[in-house]
């Protein structure tokens, strides 16, 4: 089938690839003409592993193609809109974009063609796009089909996914909802049909949901750190209750990315406008930025005293003032070069306001980190970004820190403490270069 796809990001990209490799015709469109030209010549604007190579198979096979014309094909019966929903002047998940090109699809297009809305909504959102159809006869049915892919495994994810929902907006859609689902014949997974707004709220439920484990597991790390527990023996324990498991329980600097950090903020903001109490839904945005300011302060009071103990309540809290800190990781996970609300920027700037100069570097993200904190000082590598350094912070899970020769840079460093927030580097190695090593909430 030839499908028409609008949005060439991430989702975007990994949704085409996805369909191409199921034997579909893909034409991306998109209205940014650098990124199209770009993708003509088989450069993708994201790092995803495996996606560039995969971008130039499909698109060699003819199964691909890239314009700037946001009119679909002739022969297209589906349009598939991935645009982006950012922070508008309402809060996040602004749905400007998505209307702007659903509105213009309805325009354009007969009843006999599927728009599928494949961009995150907000809770109101399908109400939204409906408000859009409203007295048009013989328009395009409309359904919404959320993606569930993490970023760093987003090809994967697509071929084996855990779930595959598609939500209708009323009636006269519920046929091209189970319609859409054919697109992914080939893929086993559970399928789920229903009306779009409770799909526009499994969506966002599950990346809180998410959000509130992994902030749960910070908390936990930082008890671990008062204790002497370890918190990957806990979160081992946990999550042998199969009621709980034990994704997303792995103590680290902070959930970050474009999905869980906003939709958390989004779902808290729009049942508070509605007036639906959530201090659950709530306290998980103010755990992640309260666990970010924790973590600076135990970084202080390692510097103060020089001992790997947890903060003192009565510490002078100048321990940072002066001091010239590598940060390791810039990317809010590996794998990527997405650096939105990633924690190891929060970390620089909490950082830099505690009087400590920032020196960061990525395998992948120097670029995009340098364009969203313009104050941030870079390396290109880890040995520039270590010298003269007082600490070395390791805030992203880059495997490539995991093989460090920390003699070479404990040589080229000021200070001799190691703060792993991600438990990727070798204590073994950094002890035996003359180095102390502390790791969050692991003994």
């Amino acid at each position: 089938m030839h499908l028409f796809l609008i949005g060439a990001g991430h989702v975007g990209l990994v949704t085409a690839v996805g369909l191409a490799r199921l034997g579909h015709h893909l034409t991306v469109a998109d209205i940014d003409k650098t990124r199209i030209a770009n993708l003509v010549r088989g450069v993708p604007p994201v790092f995803e592993p495996g996606l560039e190579e995969a971008i130039g198979r499909c698109a060699g096979a003819g199964l691909l193609a890239f314009t700037t014309d946001l009119t679909p094909p002739p022969d297209c019966a589906i349009s598939i809109v991935t645009v982006s929903t950012p922070s508008g002047p309402d809060g996040p998940l602004s749905t400007v974009n998505v209307e702007r090109v659903v509105a213009s699809l309805l325009e354009r297009m007969t009843a006999m063609h599927t728009i599928v809305v494949r961009s995150t909504l907000p809770i109101d959102g399908p109400a939204r796009l409906l408000a859009l159809r409203d007295g048009r006869a013989q328009s395009p049915s409309i359904v919404t089909n959320p993606e569930f892919m993490r970023e760093g495994s987003a090809l994967a994810d697509f071929d084996r996914p855990d779930r595959l929902i598609v939500g209708w907006l009323e009636e006269r859609d519920r046929d091209a909802a189970r319609a859409v689902l054919d697109l992914y014949v080939g893929i086993d997974s559970p399928t789920l049909v229903a009306d779009a707004r409770s799909v526009a709220l499994i969506k966002l439920a599950t990346n809180v949901f998410l959000a509130a484990k992994v902030a749960y597991a910070n908390e936990l790390a930082r008890i671990c750190d008062v204790v002497g527990a370890d918190v990957d023996t806990v979160a081992d324990g946990i999550g042998l209750d199969p009621r709980i498991g034990r994704s997303f329980l792995t103590a680290g600097p902070g959930y970050g990315g474009s999905c869980l950090p906003e939709q958390a903020i989004a779902l808290s903001l729009i049942t508070a406008a509605r007036g639906i109490p959530t201090p659950l839904i709530e306290a998980v945005s103010r755990s992640n930025e309260t666990h970010q300011r924790a973590i600076v302060t135990r970084l202080a009071s390692l510097l103060e005293d020089g001992s790997p103990s947890v903060e003192k309540p009565g510490a002078r809290g100048d321990g940072l003032r002066g001091r010239r800190i590598a940060l390791l990781g810039l990317a809010f996970k590996a794998n990527t070069d997405d650096v939105r609300e990633s924690p190891a920027l929060s970390l620089a700037r909490h950082l830099r306001r505690a009087g400590a100069t920032v020196v960061g570097t990525d395998p992948q993200a120097v670029a995009k980190a340098r364009l969203a904190d313009p104050e941030l000082l870079t390396a290109d590598t880890v040995r520039e970004a270590v010298v003269n350094a007082d600490a070395v912070l390791v805030a992203t899970e880059w495997q490539a820190f995991a093989g460090l020769d920390w003699a070479d840079l404990g040589g080229r460093m000021a200070g001799d403490l190691v703060y792993d927030t991600r438990d990727v580097v070798s204590p073994d190695q950094v002890r035996a270069a003359g180095l102390r090593y502390v790791s969050l909430g692991r003994a």
